[in-house]
Order: C-alpha cells, then structure tokens, then sequence
C-alpha cells in the first residue's frame, strides 16, 4: 500500500516562494545565454567565412603559378628534344651528360629561391628520370612504383593536384609530398612524351595561412574534387574524406568552406565551438556565482515569510486540537481582518454550533435508548421460535408425517434467514436455498402442482443480489399463472459484460399485451399513489413486483432493476439486471 507523504503547509509555502524564484532564473538565464552563443557563434562564422575566402584567392594564386612552372617544358626546345629521344622503353637510348645538363639549367632556373618547391621531376616514356635534386633521386622509375601516375594520365595534359602520397624515386625514404603533374605532349602531334612534376612541401601552403589573420585555434583543410586532404598532409587520418565530412557535419564545430573554379579545390575550415564558448563559459561561472548568492538570500526571506503566514493558521490548529479533545469551550483569537480572521471567526462558530447539537443530540440519545429497550422488552426471542419449530419437527418425525417435518423445516430456514441476516446484500445460493424452501411449502398448500428448475452455473452462486429479490416474483407466478394446473418455475442466470443476469419464468397461462403494459406502467411508475405506508405483516396486492424493482435501482442505479421479457413464448418470462459483483467489492 503506497503511503502518501505529509507536507506542513509551511513547507508547501517555502516550496512554492523556492520554485517562483529559481524556475524564473534558470528561464531567463537560460534565454540569456542561448543568446550570447548564438551571437558569439554567428559572429565565429562570418569571420571564418571571411578566412577561408581570402586562403581560397591566396590558393587560386598559388596553384597557377604551380600551373606555369609545369608548362615551362613547352617553352624549352632542350627539353622537349630530349623527350623526343626517349618515348619508350623498347628503343631507349642513354642519357648523355649534355641532356642531363640541359634537363638541369631548365629545372634549377624554376626552382631558384622557391623553397616550398622540394623538387621538380620529368618522367620519360624510356624510364629516365630527371629531377634537380640527382643525388637524392633514382635516375630511372617504373610504372608500379608510382600508381599516381595513372591520375595524371587521365587529365590529359591538364594540371592534375595529386593529394599526399609516396613517391617510389626518393632514394632517402622521404614522406608523403604533395604535387601538381600534367602530361607532356607533341604540339604537333598530341603525342604522349612524358610526365612533369612538381612536389611540395607543406610550406607552400602554410604560407598561404600565414598571410591571413586565422585563429591558431582553427583548423583549415584543403581537398580535391574527391574530397581527399591534401593539407596538411599528416594533420588527420585522411585515408578517405569520412572524417573530413564527419567534422563538417558535426555540431561541435563552426565550418565554412569554398571552392575553387579554376582547380575545383575546397578549402575547409574548422573552429570547435569550445573555443568559441570559452569566454562565455567564464560568464557563466561568474553569473552563477552572483545567482546562487542571490537565490540563498531569496529563499531566506521565503522562509522568513512563510513561517509569518503560517503562525495565525498553527494558533488555530492548535484550538482545533483542544476541541478535537472535547474542550468545546475553547476560542480561537481573531488577530486579522484577511482570510485567515475570517476563518477563524467561522470556526469560533462552528465550535459554539457544535456544543449545541451535541448536547441535543446527547438527550436524543437518552430518548432513543429508553424507547429500544421498551420495544426489546416487548419482543418475541427468536430463537424460542426455533427451539418451538424443532419441537414440531420431532414430533412430526415420530408420527411419521414426513412431508410435515419437511415443511416445519423450510419454514425454519425462511424464518432464519429473514431475522438472522440483516444484510441488505447475500450469496446467490442462499437466495435460492430460500426460495427452494418458500416453494417447498407453497407445493405442499397447492397439492404438488408448484414445481422449480434451476440452471445456474455454479460459479454464480458467489455473486451477491439482493435479499429477497427472488421470492416476490415466485409468489407473482403463484397468484397470477396457476389456474388448477401445475405449474414449472424455472430460475437461469447468465453473465453479460459487467452485468449479471437473472432470468424468472414459468409455463403457465400467462399475460395480454394489454395487461402487460398495465403492469410495466405499474412496475416504473416512481409516486405511491395509495400513499398507504409498508409495515411488519401489512401486505399491499400489486406491489411486489414494483418493490422488486425499484430496491435494485436504489442498490444500483437507473441502468438496473426488474424487466418484462416481451417473447410469444408461453407463460410469463421477467429479467432481472444487477451489477455482478461478489464478496469484499
């Protein structure tokens, strides 16, 4: 069983004054700074819109300029002879000194004071390899050590931004470089001569964000059209762009990017939203702190006030328990004008209004006692009536008069169930154990032409019906369906949803249709019209049938009570319809 927790009402004061003060705060000081955030992030956002629009010019710059260098090989009539000399493996000839000094003067004159650039190589169709850095560079490659070769083969002479990858000719080992290649053809011809390439490092670009004004906080991303990271060229796993389009998707980061048109790269950049928030988590503390110094203060003086509201209602309660204890000549003060004076003014009253029914209702009593034991006296002890009845019973038995001791019998158990239960409700099966006995004797007066059938289930005997419901309906079929000859009174039940149902019939002549509407009309009329009263032994003809059902819709309510069942069957059929319930509901 659950138990209900007790709250004085001074508690429920200090706990309304608490939620008046703190749910306002939180609303507020939620709002206020949802919109500090809000403002601090927009604010993130242009600027880093801003940042990457000024590396995306800086990139366009670069990546052209990168585009010149690889065209310089159409420029250089050396350089283009040597490649002609060279087209494929099957008929290579060795490089001479000559060609590799040419190859030279034209490599270092593009890679002077460019330190971003760490090399520039040109591929041969015969394996040859010439680059400005001979030392540490193989001087021949081949095809399966350099898969990025099929990139730049696909761009067909376009410029190709090759992401970070391994470069199979460095004789040093060197990590992933950055490059920008494109496919050198005869310009005659459009035949395939060889590969220019150019490896960066990650200087290059970082240059490009050091001459804007970013955030060392943020992160800023440069990708191809697939969306592979080319810078930094170790800052993240890129392996794919998943982790690059995870961040840009994320909630924890403010993001902008652009591309390019010219090179169809996207510059990327990252601010996570903890640095931005950061001052305004520090503004936050310092509000709570201020907040929660004011909200103590608060609840204080909501303490304070409600023990001031509470004190005049605990004098009355105090008063309220001395009347409580019988002292109905105490008085409570009224110290106040407000609501609470007036309550106590009302109880003042009702304490004097009180003390004066009781004592009216003290010498009721005295009354009502002198008049009980009067008619106790007067009374027949019932059970001077059994004791007499059984008498009867072994005298009957010793004269062998059977039938005789058998109506003595149910006669006695009429009698104790009408004096021995004062309950208004009983078991179905005392209900028709009397019945069955009121039947017994009525059969043995009427020569055995009164008979009963029972069809009901015995789970239905548990159910509870009203005491004496059945018998008036029995005694109905007696005056009403017999005319000298025997009669069959057959008693069913059966459950409908939460209804149970009774069922009382019998084979007799039974009744018009025009005296069956005399007797609905008579059943549902709800006035006495005889205005004559019921007593102990005062028998009214008509009224059994009306007293049936108007006592189940006293019990029960206007959806239940006595019905006519309106069949072309023989006799007369009545329905009974009473809630089902059973013991302890």
């Amino acid at each position: 069983m659950r138990t209900k927790l007790f709250l004085s009402l001074r508690g429920k004061f200090i706990i309304l004054f608490a939620l008046l003060i703190t749910v306002p705060f939180f609303i507020s000081g939620w709002i206020t700074y949802y919109q500090y955030i809000s403002n601090v992030e927009e604010d993130s956002r242009r600027y880093t819109s801003q940042i990457i629009e000024q590396v995306h010019i800086n990139l366009d710059r670069y990546m052209k300029d990168m585009d010149r260098i690889t065209m310089a090989p159409y420029y250089n009539q050396n350089v283009m002879n040597i490649l002609r000399k060279h087209p494929k493996q099957s008929n290579s000839e060795f490089v001479t000194s000559d060609e590799y000094s040419k190859m030279n003067l034209m490599i270092s004159s593009l890679t002077f004071d460019r330190s971003e650039i760490r090399s520039i190589l040109i591929f041969a169709l015969d394996g040859n390899l010439f680059s400005n850095l001979e030392t540490t560079v193989d001087r021949y490659w081949e095809a399966s050590s350099n898969p990025w070769m099929a990139d730049v083969e696909k761009g067909d002479g376009s410029i190709v931004i090759l992401p970070p990858h391994d470069a199979g000719y460095y004789l040093d080992g060197t990590e992933k470089v950055i490059s920008i290649a494109r496919v050198v053809r005869e310009i005659s011809t459009n035949e395939y001569l060889g590969i220019v390439k150019v490896d960066l490092t990650e200087m290059g670009f970082k240059s490009l964000l050091d001459s804007t004004n970013y955030n060392s906080k943020s992160q800023i991303y440069i990708s191809d059209r697939k969306g592979d990271v080319i810078y930094p060229i170790d800052g993240m796993d890129m392996d794919n762009s998943l982790s690059l389009k995870a961040i840009n998707d994320s909630n924890e980061h403010i993001s902008a990017k652009v591309s390019s048109e010219f090179t169809g790269m996207q510059v990327t950049g990252f601010i996570p939203k903890s640095e931005v928030t950061a001052g305004a988590r520090k503004l936050v503390k310092s509000t709570i702190i201020v907040s929660v110094i004011s909200m103590l203060v608060a609840y204080l003086l909501a303490v304070v006030a409600s023990s001031s509201l509470v004190k005049p209602i605990r004098h009355l309660q105090k008063k309220m328990k001395k009347v409580q204890m019988g002292d109905f000549g105490e008085r409570a003060e009224v110290a106040s004008n407000d609501e609470i004076g007036h309550l106590t003014g009302g109880f003042n009253m009702m304490v004097t209004e009180i003390e004066r029914l009781i004592k009216e209702v003290y010498e009721s009593k005295l009354r009502e006692k002198d008049a009980q034991l009067s008619t106790l006296e007067s009374q027949i002890n019932p059970h001077f009536i059994y004791n007499t009845l059984e008498s009867i019973n072994l005298m009957a038995l010793e004269s062998n008069h059977p039938k005789l001791s058998s109506v003595v019998v149910s006669l006695g158990r009429l009698l104790r169930f009408t004096v021995d239960k004062d309950e208004r409700l009983v078991y179905l099966k005392d209900e028709l154990l009397f019945v069955e006995s009121y039947i017994q004797i009525q059969s043995y007066r009427l020569g055995g032409q009164l008979q009963m059938e029972l069809d009901v289930d015995m789970g239905h005997e548990e159910y509870l019906v009203p005491k004496l419901m059945l018998q008036p309906l029995i005694e109905n079929v007696i005056e009403h369906a017999m005319e000298d000859n025997p009669v069959i009174v057959r008693i069913a039940t059966y459950v409908e949803e939460d209804h149970f149902v009774i069922t009382i019939s019998d084979d007799g002549k039974g009744i018009s249709e025009e005296r069956m509407r005399q007797v609905e009309a008579h059943i549902y009329k709800e006035s006495n019209e005889h205005g004559a009263r019921d007593g102990f032994g005062f028998k009214k003809k008509g009224f059994a049938l009306r007293n049936v059902h108007w006592r189940i819709r006293l019990l029960f309510g206007a959806a239940y009570g006595l019905f006519l069942d309106k069949t072309d069957r023989q006799g007369t059929h009545f329905i009974v319809k009473i809630p089902l319930q059973w013991e302890g509901e």
